[in-house]
């Protein structure tokens, strides 16, 4: 009986730690996606008429500044912010739910190889008494 309760707990454990990787590597992939739309340079428009783009996060307006101006807002109007900012909104709570998951499982795996290394050296000292 006691063996398999052991055998749910650990597979449940693994089953947690699981989850919270899989939430941990969609949260970091968001953010790595962001990261290059953020500092990327890129093209704005149509195939015909596209203009380059500095990235984001990078940008210096040192070129003439009507062209510069008018350039800065295509390239914004490319890459929205509030899009940008509710993905990395959504990305909150994935991470923080998957190390929360990961955390509980991976602990839960441990303390129940504790318990068993404790179980192992209390039967020895019984052994030894005998």
């Amino acid at each position: 009986m006691s063996e398999h309760f052991e055998q749910d707990f650990a597979t449940s454990a693994q089953r947690r730690r699981g989850w919270g990787g899989a939430l941990l590597l969609v949260a970091g992939i968001i953010w790595v996606v962001l990261a290059y739309q953020l500092m990327a340079p890129f093209e704005a428009g149509e195939d015909s008429g596209s203009r380059k783009c500095q990235s984001m996060l990078f940008y210096e307006g040192d070129e003439d500044p009507t062209r510069a101006e008018a350039s800065w807002d295509d390239c914004r109007a490319e890459r929205r912010w509030p899009e940008m900012l509710g993905w990395l909104g959504l990305s909150v709570p994935l991470s923080v739910g998957g190390a929360a998951l990961y955390t509980s499982g991976a602990t839960s795996l441990r303390m129940r190889e504790y318990m068993a290394e404790h179980r192992i050296a209390a039967a020895k000292r019984e052994a030894r008494k005998d």
